[in-house]
């Protein structure tokens, strides 16, 4: 009895390492300029210089450099790997003018996530909305590619 319950105690503490340094393994840390306000989940940032980075798996820590405004965001790993070409980005859906994060890579497919769509934009999103898709470059660049009606 003494040998089975020291072989569970050991499976856990073997358990609880390998969590806790998968967790500590996380090494995304991006920085951009983002020249336009956005929203990311239900969180709104005003435009300037942030900074992504990764505490825990699959939660990306937004900070705005300059006022150390900072939210966590919950990501899934991207689904497709044209979403990770190699480029550092971050990835918006723009409805008219207004800027939803949807993506971050930093171009391996590895660490490019996925953000949930916030309440804003499910609403705004609809079989007749025109979104496009604008990234936001690790060299300040902006790019914008239509989508079309969803």
């Amino acid at each position: 009895m003494k040998r089975i319950l020291s072989l569970a105690a050991v499976t856990i503490v073997i358990c609880l390492i390998a969590t806790a340094s998968f967790g500590q393994a996380e090494n995304l840390k991006l920085r951009f300029h983002v020249p336009f306000p956005f929203t990311a989940e239900n969180a709104t940032f005003e435009a300037g210089d942030y900074e992504v980075t990764e505490p825990g798996h699959l939660v990306l820590e937004l900070r705005n450099v300059a006022t150390q405004a900072a939210a966590f965001e919950h990501a899934r790993p991207a689904g497709s790997e044209p979403k990770a070409n190699g480029r550092v980005r971050l990835i918006f859906h723009r409805y008219g003018g207004t800027y939803f994060l949807a993506g971050v890579s930093d171009g391996s497919l590895a660490s490019t996530y996925d953000l949930r769509p916030s309440k804003e934009e499910q609403a705004l999103a609809s079989p007749k909305a025109q979104s496009k898709i604008v990234n936001v470059m690790a060299d300040g660049s902006v790019q914008t590619n239509n989508t079309g009606p969803k």
